[in-house]
């Protein structure tokens, strides 16, 4: 009896709807501008056959796929009216199909990253059943709902969202459709990014045990007795792994810990609120809050993505491989090329930097000036081992390249 007199006692009100539209309006604009730009930033960058080899990778373009229905979500959550109508219809649909592709890429992604890394599994093959899957998959759940009119005009919420009158009916829907599948994508998602760093975690193992066992040799070569004293090699002995140190690692390590952490938190909080909605009802002044934050959640979805498809390690390399090719074309054209004459008392030099006139420069320097050159040696076994360690530097160099291009 308290229970439905509290349910006639709160009500929501038309500024109330109107303001929890503007507010949603507010949260989805700056995420779907900043994916929309992060799209045109790649395709701009693509233009460089440069970036177009760094963008070349299964994860990469899954990536992209997901940035543009979030693009579309965020136009269709934007776009959606707030008051019943045939647009109302669509728009719940066009928000819940967009977003269904969106969270399905994006697990995509992870799964793909565990049967590459983690499997050795070719993932180029798997490309099209990622896509096949995930539109089948999005077709198959929401197509079928918006033929059934269930998409509409919730009274309940005053929203375009699932609208049948049957409370429990309505419940039903929302989780055979929606609440289950983005809570299992999110799980997945999570699942296969946590046995990825686990993986790169023992990689990690094995590099600094190889690192270890060299260092050990290079310290019992340097005591052998064969060393003279004019013949040494500096050999650095770092106790951790260049790849430990790399830069480049750590942000691959963040960049695969990030993604499940702000799917965890977007997903779920969403799907718990829609929950809630759907079985506590619209009662007090703290139920419409909490819809008013399950409104918020999913129009910042798209400002958080955005941001991290911004720091792509794929993006961030094709920038720096153009920067890099445009470096080395300005040094080229201004390439100096001096010649020393070693005449006794003076030093001749002539510059040419492509084009330019040629100048000599003369400088006095005393006669008696000598300089004293102590050559060092090494031994044919320090050689060996410096050549063994930059050897090593170099394929720990080609690993980190090598996640970067399958992450």
């Amino acid at each position: 009896m308290s229970q439905d007199s509290n349910s006639d006692a709160f009500s929501i009100s038309d500024s109330q709807i109107e303001f929890a539209g503007v507010l949603a309006y507010a949260a989805t604009v700056p995420g779907t501008i900043v994916c929309g730009l992060v799209v045109i930033a790649y395709a701009v960058a693509a233009l460089s056959p440069l970036a177009r080899r760094c963008f070349d990778r299964v994860s990469f373009r899954l990536l992209v796929y997901s940035l543009v229905f979030n693009v579309l979500f965020g136009i269709a959550y934007a776009a959606t009216p707030t008051s019943a109508s045939t647009a109302c219809n669509v728009g719940a649909f066009a928000v819940n199909l967009t977003l269904t592709f969106a969270t399905f890429f994006t697990t995509c992604i992870a799964i793909n990253l565990q049967l590459v890394l983690v499997h050795g599994v070719n993932g180029k093959k798997m490309e099209k059943y990622y896509v096949i899957i995930t539109i089948l998959l999005s077709l198959a759940l929401n197509v079928p709902t918006f033929a059934l009119g269930q998409f509409g005009w919730n009274d309940q919420s005053a929203t375009c969202w699932y609208s049948n009158a049957d409370d429990k009916v309505r419940l039903r829907w929302i989780i055979a459709t929606q609440s289950f599948w983005i809570s299992l994508a999110a799980t997945i998602e999570t699942i296969c990014s946590t046995v990825v760093l686990f993986w790169m975690f023992r990689f990690q193992r094995s590099i600094n045990s190889h690192m270890k066992a060299g260092a050990s040799l290079s310290n019992a070569q340097k005591n052998s007795p064969r060393h003279t004293q004019r013949s040494f090699v500096y050999l650095g002995t770092s106790r951790s792994s260049v790849l430990s140190q790399d830069p480049r690692y750590r942000k691959i390590i963040l960049r695969i810990a990030l993604y499940p952490i702000i799917s965890l938190f977007m997903n779920y909080s969403t799907v718990a609120l829609d929950l809630n909605v759907t079985i506590v009802g619209m009662n007090t002044q703290f139920d419409f809050r909490l819809l008013v934050l399950d409104l918020i959640l999913y129009g910042v979805r798209t400002l958080a993505y955005g941001v991290l498809a911004a720091g792509d390690p794929s993006f961030v390399n094709a920038i720096q491989e153009i920067r890099s090719a445009r470096r080395k074309t300005a040094n080229l054209r201004s390439r100096t090329i001096t010649k020393i004459d070693f005449t006794p008392g003076t030093i001749q030099s002539s510059s040419t930097a492509s084009g330019a006139d040629v100048s000599k420069v003369e400088s006095q320097v005393p006669e008696e000036t000598h300089t004293d050159i102590t050559i060092v040696t090494a031994t044919p076994e320090a050689q060996d081992l410096e050549s063994s360690r930059q050897a090593r530097r170099e394929i720990e160099a080609d690993e980190i390249r090598n996640l970067e291009r399958q992450l």
